[in-house]
């Protein structure tokens, strides 16, 4: 995140996430939208996490179209990739920021908008109270345990900028514009796999298996 002098905070509002971003980005049915694909009318049922991703890139775009940026198919969903991937490097990252900021996205409201899995439950359970038969517990598991991770980086990020901006104004730190992330890894010291938590608890397994047959690689 830039450092922007006063911070005026972007997060909070009325309202469940999904319905803000909705009104914000002008994304009319967004909400209808996501029920009907959790239920399933008409197509195949989808996961919270397939939801929380196919939102977040209709937010992308909307936010494009209303910046006037011109961008190429798959564009939008090449930048939620850039903006949230655990694999993608830091540099990497800042250089999709200043992308969108040149096409005149206000970046720091995009990234608070970008919703999370536990967003996309609250809103289904909580607001619209929508059951589905027969729940992938053991997936949903997964998607809640990838939410608890990112919710505690995305929290660690927001401490190390409150930190820094804080240092920054007794005047001792000095950095001009600057940029925070956070890069977990976990290490299985068996076969010295390392992986980011979104791999690990995706697949379900390190290369302990693999091991046996000579020295895994890293992921």
């Amino acid at each position: 995140m830039r450092n922007s002098g006063n911070k005026v905070s972007r997060r909070g509002g009325r309202g469940p996430k999904i319905e803000r971003i909705a009104d914000r980005y002008e994304l009319s049915g967004l909400g209808d939208d996501v029920v009907a694909a959790w239920l399933g009318a008409d197509r195949g049922q989808k996961s919270l996490r397939e939801l929380e991703v196919e939102v977040n890139k209709r937010l992308i775009q909307a936010a494009l179209d209303q910046a006037g940026a011109h961008v190429l198919d798959g564009e939008a969903d090449n930048y939620y990739r850039l903006l949230t991937d655990d694999d993608v490097s830091a540099g990497s990252r800042t250089e999709a920021r200043n992308a969108l900021r040149e096409k005149g996205v206000d970046v720091e409201q995009l990234e608070a908008d970008i919703i999370s899995y536990q967003s996309v439950y609250n809103y289904l359970k909580r607001h619209r109270n929508v059951e589905r038969e027969s729940p992938d517990d053991e997936q949903n598991a997964v998607e809640s345990g990838l939410s608890t991770i990112r919710k505690l980086r995305s929290r660690l990020r927001t401490v190390t900028i409150d930190v820094i901006d804080r240092l920054i104004k007794a005047n001792q730190v000095s950095i001009g514009s600057y940029e925070v992330d956070v890069d977990i890894r976990v290490t299985c010291t068996d076969c010295e796999t390392r992986l980011t938590p979104t791999a690990l608890l995706s697949s379900g397994h390190c290369n302990c298996d693999a091991s046996a047959n000579g020295p895994a690689a890293d992921e």
